[in-house]
């Protein structure tokens, strides 16, 4: 009597903590070519259970090698678990793309067990915020450009401007040294719950400086425009 073999990929398991082959139920694929410059592409999504908790997972994958374009074979990246816990998004169009690709890449190191470059890819969005949220216009064009805002140094001028606040400071000052220890070839190691916690600590701050800001902005505009009304 012939067995049926058991189709399974590999994905972060949330509960787990850990990778494992989960036991593919379904999937589906799409692809075209994109308008203009003509190149293909393609991406995949699963849908399984974990082996060990049971748990429902769904992954996506990217196509990147294309046969008889590109490649011999169809070859398609590692799969990353977009369901539960998808990435975080974000509601502010003012965010930089320098931080949303880190904070990204953070997760996918994440879901890879690779603590040590989330924390680096969460520092280097820290950074890139500070950069961003104190960026001032050059009146004079002619003047020499500025030194880049560094982590540390950035992270006090947003306290000292006002910009997050006290708890948010802290919080900074705790991804920053991690990042620091994560940067260097130390012999450490950086536990998944401590990464995940500072995953945390970044999305607030990113939120708090960006999403919240813009939020409060538009409910003070409706405000005054209540009022205006009112007036006779």
């Amino acid at each position: 009597m012939s067995q049926t073999s058991t189709e399974t990929f590999v994905i972060d398991c949330h509960r787990c903590k850990a990778k494992v082959a989960a036991i593919e139920t379904g999937r589906t694929n799409r692809g075209g070519w994109e308008d203009g410059a003509g190149e293909p592409w393609g991406e995949r999504i699963l849908l399984g259970t974990c082996p060990r908790c049971n748990s429902v997972l769904v992954g996506q994958a990217t196509q990147i090698g294309f046969a008889g374009h590109d490649s011999d074979t169809d070859d398609w990246s590692d799969v990353t678990r977009v369901f539960p816990k998808p990435p975080k998004v974000f509601s502010s169009y003012r965010i930089p793309k320098t931080v949303t690709d880190s904070l990204n890449e953070a997760d996918r190191s994440l879901q890879a067990n690779a603590n040590i470059a989330a924390c680096v890819m969460f520092g280097r969005a820290l950074e890139a915020l500070c950069r961003d949220a104190l960026f001032e216009e050059e009146v004079d064009s002619t003047a020499k450009k500025p030194r880049p805002i560094m982590l540390s140094a950035g992270i006090k001028m947003l306290k000292e401007k006002k910009i997050i606040d006290e708890r948010l400071y802290d919080w900074s000052q705790q991804l920053a040294a991690f990042r620091n220890l994560a940067a260097h070839p130390e012999d450490i190691s950086i536990s998944r719950n401590d990464a995940e916690d500072l995953q945390i600590f970044v999305y607030a701050i990113v939120e708090y400086v960006y999403d919240l800001a813009d939020r409060y902005e538009e409910f003070k505009e409706r405000a005054e425009k209540r009022a205006k009304r009112r007036k006779p």
